[in-house]
């Protein structure tokens, strides 16, 4: 069991990647059970708000508690080098995305996200 996780995904026609979606469609409520998740995409061209909204949405649907911070990348290609981040500004964000997420884990969620106390048979 993870304290926290991080979801990446790269933005696909305004959501995330299928292989993302297969994983999650894999797990049960019971894998994210009040487990900290991250939030961070990267585009190829514009902003990727959408894909951000439709993965917080689906990871408080399994009972994530997804920390506040989320990290966009829009024009990926522009602020990387290789595998080597150059544009400090965003930097700067995904370091910070990954101390929320430590400083998080151990917050006790509550209460209970909407999605999950609507989702029939979340609890069995």
């Amino acid at each position: 069991r993870a304290d926290s996780v991080l979801l990446g995904t790269p933005m696909y026609h305004g959501s995330y990647a299928a292989p993302l979606k297969n994983a999650l469609d894999y797990c049960g409520f019971d894998e994210f059970e009040n487990t900290t998740v991250g939030l961070l995409c990267v585009a190829g061209g514009s902003f990727p708000t959408t894909t951000l909204d439709h993965l917080r949405s689906v990871a408080r649907a399994v009972n994530a508690w997804v920390v506040p911070h989320q990290v966009a990348i829009p024009r990926a290609r522009e602020v990387f080098d290789g595998d080597t981040l150059h544009d400090e500004d965003v930097a700067e964000r995904v370091d910070t995305l990954g101390r929320r997420m430590v400083e998080y884990a151990n917050i006790e969620p509550d209460p209970r996200t909407v999605e999950a106390q609507q989702n029939v048979g979340a609890d069995d």
